[in-house]
């Protein structure tokens, strides 16, 4: 009887104990999607723009976040042109975000001001997400992750698919197929890659103004660590790439300039690429030149902004000064290219040429992470920063690609950019109201998107309003001339988006 008594006491404490736990569960998860809100007690007055989806949209197809900007003139015109409706939560449904990146912080107030909500939990109910811990979460979650298809992640990349070592390693993969038409990326040697080939060419190197190198880093970025090439003996990197120096530049106001353009890529499957057609135009602020002895001047042969603030001659770009500050924006430099005669639009169109083959390079890899972890590329989007440099016969060069772009606003025309860079991606990638309150269901739970309504997503895409973004690809009009570069890759949600494309561009 001892011994039954002690199982049947055993036995109620384990069942109280599952109690306790499922009550302490209950209460954490409240904790963790909800009550870690600090605006939440506001969230019954949270009043919304919301752009109601085109009638050629087809399910899935939601209201999806409208954002304004007061540096846009065009809202007028974009609200004539699409149907824009104010959304005041009556069904306890709300929209939160969550960041952790510190580049956002000056965003903060201006997705107030549209009546969001923060959130401080990375795993609440958030309808998107500006982080660069994505991939942990990837690791960490993935239940978490695909908890529901309307979460919006703006990081879909492991950032080092883009380091400057795996960029030229994509782009001599395809040049060794395609020769003539991959020729936008200076002469580069990895080390220790290319360790053999590299001792043999520059063992015995010196400087020399006609035949100059560069020694850059391989994941750093703003500028640091790159140094001209004096003698191989004075590498200190244990891992560093060596490129040809384009001497042969356009200058602008006698001095080197490089342009800081933004790229969006919305989805992987299918692809869908879009340009800014504004951007940075980054200016030196000493003169340009290849005396041996301000060679190592970087006030002259680099153009990073973080590098030449530090000049006491650097111009801080304002409305009355900007021809003669050190930031220019697009719009300034193809006046600047008309007055002396140079068509920018036949430049923008060899850049753009540029980004799709380089982003082709780089697909198969890109979509490898989705398939592995059977994600829907619809929680992701990616901002990506491209540098270009201007050749004298005004042939653009790429020198790297930038995964986490600089979202710092240091002056009125960064801001004047990269807000409306930010409103235009939040307006075009489509963010939907899903979140409830704590006492009711998911207004949508997460479903495994099917092939057809991926192209369905892609297609409604195509119908918001993009500001000052392109769609680059795919067009009616180049997918025959970019198809041959996916050479191998089989993705049917490509195929049959390129087929709606064809069918229904005049649509687009």
């Amino acid at each position: 009887m001892v011994k039954i008594y002690i199982i049947n006491d055993n036995y109620k404490l384990k069942i109280f104990f599952l109690i306790i736990s499922l009550v302490l569960i209950y209460i954490f998860s409240i904790d963790l999607n909800f009550t870690n809100i600090p605006e939440l007690e506001f969230y019954n007055n949270q009043t919304l723009k919301l752009l109601v989806p085109s009638k050629r949209c087809k399910p899935p197809a939601y209201k999806t976040l409208y954002l304004t900007s007061d540096y846009k003139n065009d809202s007028n015109k974009i609200i004539k042109k699409y149907k824009i409706v104010d959304y005041k939560n009556k069904k306890n449904s709300y929209i939160t975000y969550y960041s952790d990146n510190r580049e956002l912080e000056q965003y903060k107030y201006l997705l107030f001001k549209q009546g969001l909500i923060n959130s401080d939990s990375i795993f609440g109910d958030n309808n998107f997400y500006f982080t660069l811990k994505t991939t942990k979460l990837l690791k960490y979650n993935k239940s978490f992750v695909l908890l529901n298809h309307f979460k919006k992640f703006d990081l879909l990349f492991n950032y080092e698919i883009f380091s400057k070592d795996i960029l030229y390693m994509m782009y001599l993969n395809m040049k060794k197929i395609f020769k003539k038409e991959y020729n936008y990326i200076p002469e580069t040697y990895n080390y220790p890659n290319d360790k053999d080939i590299i001792e043999k060419k520059f063992m015995n190197y010196t400087l020399d103004i006609n035949d100059l190198w560069l020694v850059k880093p391989k994941n750093d970025f703003g500028g640091r660590g790159i140094q001209i090439l004096d003698s191989f003996k004075n590498i200190s990197k244990a891992e560093f790439l060596i490129t040809k120096y384009i001497t042969n530049i356009d200058l602008i106001n006698y001095k080197k300039y490089d342009l800081r353009l933004y790229i969006l890529i919305s989805g992987l499957k299918p692809l869908r690429i879009y340009f800014y057609r504004e951007g940075l135009v980054r200016i030196a602020t000493n003169n340009f030149t290849l005396d041996s002895k301000s060679i190592n001047n970087k006030f002259i042969h680099l153009t990073n902004i973080k590098i030449n603030r530090k000049n006491k001659d650097f111009i801080v770009p304002n409305n009355t000064n900007i021809e003669k500050a050190n930031v220019w924006n697009i719009q300034t430099y193809s006046n600047h290219l008309k007055n002396i005669h140079v068509n920018y639009e036949k430049i923008r169109n060899n850049i753009k040429d540029i980004i799709i083959k380089s982003i082709i390079s780089f697909y198969q890899n890109l979509t490898l992470e989705l398939n592995q972890n059977n994600l829907n590329d619809i929680n992701f989007y990616e901002i990506l920063g491209y540098d270009i440099i201007i050749k004298d016969n005004y042939e653009p060069i790429l020198l790297e690609i930038n995964s986490h772009p600089s979202k710092i606003i240091h002056n009125n025309l960064d801001n004047i950019i990269k807000t409306n860079l930010f409103i235009d991606t939040m307006n075009l990638i489509g963010v939907s109201i899903f979140s409830k309150n704590i006492i009711t269901k998911k207004l949508f739970k997460y479903k495994k998107y099917d092939l057809e309504d991926h192209i369905n997503n892609a297609l409604c895409e195509l119908t918001r309003p993009r500001g000052d973004y392109e769609l680059i690809f795919p067009l009616k009009t180049n997918i025959n001339t970019y198809k041959k570069y996916f050479r191998n890759i089989n993705c049917k949600e490509n195929e049959l988006f390129w087929e709606k494309i064809k069918k229904n561009s005049d649509r687009i």
